[in-house]
């Protein structure tokens, strides 16, 4: 699980580099690098693909593979600390679906850590210098982070209702191939000059992405999900010291703060289903 967190973290310091790529193209190329990389396992008998519930596998694709596009454009907008910080709110959201689709009771450690988690997002989100809002201060790209974010969080409650019938490895392959048919259309419309170096950029995010995904699930195996998912919030802390040092980010105070309150609310909501799960 940590080597996955570092995984991910270096996909998103890619994707702020490859920013100058327009963010359909970056997700393309993350779907397609996923399906090669699934298929050849397949082929060779290293993995399992088996499909059960088509229905909600295209609902986890649909809601997933879009969270990603939302992501990589944040990233490239907002930078790799705030758009990665913002988009892994997702926890957030999913305990709120889950109390709603799957009838799941909010305990009172994650109703505080949900409120404490929204007044974060607000400070983070509000914390914006480009002079564009759609919502008080908040701006636009801000706005979709969050709205990446509420995917996730649907896209998780899903995930948590297929693994009942699903593998691991086709939930996954069930993001890339319905993410694939999302951006298909997008990414050989907007025209983008990639170059060689550019290429070997986007072949670098599918792999490492691919890389990521398959080591949390491999982690997973061994380790309770609320644990799993607890240490993949290692990710927005590595992304946002990624973001400080390589890429010269700054934080203001507020937003500093919006950003602490985010990833301790999440980490508190994942251990409060932790500890209802035990009781």
């Amino acid at each position: 699980m940590l080597s996955s967190s570092v995984a991910f973290c270096a996909m998103s310091a890619l994707v702020k580099y490859a920013s100058d790529i327009d963010p359909y193209k970056t997700t393309l190329f993350r779907f397609i690098i996923g399906l090669g990389i699934l298929g050849t396992g397949a082929l060779f008998g290293k993995i399992k693909l088996r499909f059960v519930h088509g229905r909600l596998l295209f609902l986890r694709g649909l809601f997933g593979g879009t969270a990603i596009l939302l992501f990589f454009l944040s990233i490239s907008k907002l930078g790799v600390g705030k758009g990665t910080i913002l988009i892994y709110s997702f926890p957030v959201f999913g305990s709120i679906f889950s109390t709603i689709f799957l009838k799941e009771k909010l305990g009172a450690i994650r109703i505080v850590s949900v409120a404490a988690a929204f007044a974060g997002i607000y400070l983070l989100a509000s914390d914006n210098g480009n002079g564009s809002s759609l919502l008080g201060n908040i701006g636009k790209y801000e706005l979709l982070a969050i709205l990446g974010a509420m995917l996730g969080g649907l896209a998780l409650v899903i995930v948590k209702k297929l693994h009942d019938t699903d593998s691991s490895y086709a939930i996954y392959f069930s993001q890339c191939v319905i993410g694939l048919w999302v951006v298909a259309l997008p990414a050989n419309i907007v025209p983008c000059a990639i170059g060689f170096s550019g290429g070997f950029l986007l072949v670098a995010i599918g792999v490492t992405s691919t890389i990521g995904q398959l080591l949390s699930t491999e982690g997973y195996k061994y380790l309770p999900v609320s644990t799993g998912s607890v240490l993949g919030m290692l990710v927005p802390v590595l992304s946002y010291i990624v973001g400080v040092t390589l890429f010269n980010e700054t934080f203001s105070i507020s937003s500093g703060l919006g950003a602490i309150i985010v990833i301790g609310s999440c980490v508190a909501v994942l251990i409060g289903v932790k500890n209802e799960t035990i009781r």
